[in-house]
């Protein structure tokens, strides 16, 4: 068994597998609770509701190439929350980290949540809805180890729920794994591989710039990758990935390398010429 094996507990309060998650690692404090945005109510009406916590408001944009994350911290969970269903329209689930001990102060609170918006921008699987992180906040030594012991518990519990925030789309130790296929044509040499969550294509792939006469429609989601940074010009014919970027499926990875419409099954080759078809769904 992995020195890293977990027992992770997932609480269903309502019975309804769509409705609130309680998820805990069983010999930790640290508790993740995932709260649908059309379940606010109800979670409102539960005691962990009055407990002092961070946050995260994940969903989508329609300009975003990402999903989008927003991360705060607060004394007055259902206030803030009310707040956000008011003034904040992208997202549509909430996960709520809090102390089963009750132990988080005001200190613990602030440093989780600028911990927090560093990892997330780090890892750069999520748009972050926040901005600036601000300054580093100061606190003792041994104040210090305890909130990074949270941080690393709430990260294994938000990722459980399906959140993986602070999740770089390819680790290092993952990378060494991966089955790497490219995908080449005119003014395009990419790199990419298959993952849990989609089709990751690599940092320094290189997309054609513009998109073929017969592929316009894919023209406003290329401009939008774009504009996000995750692509720079390297000349008047070229990108060139700046990050890995996870996309949700081969065809959609290599229609961003080769600028327009693709079979991804068939355009992703290994270096022997096996296709993405050939290595994960031919018999």
């Amino acid at each position: 068994m992995s020195i890293d094996a977990k027992t992770i507990q997932i609480f269903i309060p309502d019975g309804e597998p769509q409705g609130l998650r309680t998820a805990e690692i069983t010999t930790r404090i640290v508790r993740a609770i995932q709260v649908p945005r059309t379940r606010l109510k109800q979670f409102f009406d539960r005691p962990e509701s009055t407990e002092i916590g961070i946050y995260f408001l994940f969903g989508e944009r329609e300009d975003s190439v990402k999903p989008v994350v927003y991360i705060g911290q607060t004394e007055d969970m259902i206030a803030r929350l009310k707040k956000h269903h008011t003034d904040k329209e992208f997202w549509r689930t909430a996960v709520i980290v809090t102390s089963r001990t009750q132990s988080f102060t005001q200190a613990h609170l602030r440093y989780l949540e600028w911990l927090s918006i560093q990892k997330a921008g780090e890892a750069g699987r999520y748009m972050l809805d926040n901005g600036n992180a601000g300054g580093k906040p100061f606190v003792p030594e041994p104040m210090e180890a305890e909130v990074f012991d949270s941080f690393d518990t709430a990260g294994v519990l938000i990722a459980t729920l399906g959140f993986p925030v602070f999740e770089p789309a390819v680790s290092k130790s993952t990378a060494k794994q991966l089955e790497v296929f490219y995908c080449t044509g005119p003014d395009s040499d990419g790199k990419g591989a298959m993952v849990e969550d989609g089709f990751v294509v690599f940092a320094g792939s290189l997309v054609r710039r513009e998109p073929v006469p017969s592929a316009d429609k894919l023209r406003p989601w290329l401009d939008k990758v774009h504009e996000a940074g995750i692509l720079e010009v390297v000349n008047d014919k070229q990108l060139k990935l700046t990050q890995d970027y996870i996309v949700n499926s081969p065809s959609y990875a290599a229609a961003l390398i080769l600028a327009r419409h693709a079979n991804g099954w068939l355009e992703w080759k290994k270096q022997d010429g096996k296709t993405l078809h050939d290595v994960y769904r031919a018999e």
